[in-house]
């Protein structure tokens, strides 16, 4: 048998190094979809071979099958994935005047220890017990400046009870576990 000339064998050679770094470059971009961040400490990346399979799913893929429910009238929130309720609590609903609105939605902001700012003096308010807002805040509604979410509540002997101004409010334990569950596009669907 022939042996290939050295011109070829080094174009073998670049081809074959050409489509490892294409492949580790899709592997990257499928890994890691919001691409390189420049910014970030330079960290090692390593190919698991052994990972299981469900781990190197998308997130999207995780939580495809995973919804947020909320029923007015029980006043209840119940988190399902694959159909399976994996977190049912009680909450507390818009007022008459200022209902929560009914329809299906997704969440469009997740925050952690949000500032509020008081509708009228627009006085913010940090992170800590006297925030409204509670620790997390899971928005999924918005009409101009105003913000329809699910969050924490610092009166949360209020739960069960109609008396926001829109917004879904729960215990602190609960939104936290909430917060844990979802990503942003998680279905939100807002029943009487």
């Amino acid at each position: 048998m022939e042996k290939p000339s050295p011109v070829r064998r080094c174009s073998i050679l670049v081809c074959y190094g050409a489509a490892g770094l294409l492949a580790a470059g899709a592997w990257r971009d499928y890994y890691y979809p919001n691409g390189w961040h420049p910014d970030a400490a330079f960290q090692p990346m390593r190919i698991h071979r052994l990972m299981p399979p469900l781990l190197q799913a998308p997130e999207g893929l995780l939580t495809a099958n995973t919804r947020i429910e909320i029923s007015l009238q029980a006043r209840e929130i119940r988190l399902y994935q694959n159909d399976q309720v994996i977190l049912q609590a009680s909450v507390a609903v818009g007022q008459d005047d200022w209902q929560t609105p009914m329809g299906e939605f997704a969440v469009r902001d997740m925050r952690v220890n949000p500032v509020w700012r008081h509708p009228i003096t627009q006085e913010p308010v940090g992170p800590g017990p006297s925030n409204p807002l509670g620790s997390r805040w899971i928005g999924f509604w918005v009409e101009g400046e105003y913000h329809i979410g699910i969050h924490g509540t610092n009166q949360e002997n209020l739960i069960g009870e109609a008396v926001s101004h829109g917004c879904v409010r729960m215990l602190e334990k609960d939104i936290q576990s909430l917060y844990s569950h979802i990503q942003l596009g998680t279905p939100v669907i807002v029943k009487p």
